[in-house]
């Protein structure tokens, strides 16, 4: 057999309340009423927007958070609200 070491991901863009410790780094997120601890981020990028219709550009994280159990997450924020973009298996 012949097995992919694809990663598929889940679409959310829900928003999520994020919290930051005392230096100001991605500490936890909650989504659906569930805290998830963030273990470590592996990247930051910013994606364009249409600025001219009064969207905000997008700050994008993908993470390593945990609940019951460890999972990569892509978060972004927006102005100031924060959401879960997607979820990667």
């Amino acid at each position: 057999m012949i097995y992919s070491t694809s990663t598929m991901a889940k679409l959310f863009n829900e928003r999520i309340i994020v919290h930051l410790n005392e230096h100001k780094k991605l500490d936890a997120f909650v989504w659906r009423r569930r805290v998830y601890k963030v273990e470590e981020v592996l990247s930051w990028w910013r994606e364009p927007s249409a600025w001219w219709d009064g969207e905000p550009i997008r700050l994008f994280a993908r993470i390593i958070a945990r609940n019951s159990h460890e999972g990569i997450y892509e978060i972004y924020r927006a102005g100031n609200d924060w959401f879960l973009d997607r979820l990667l298996d």
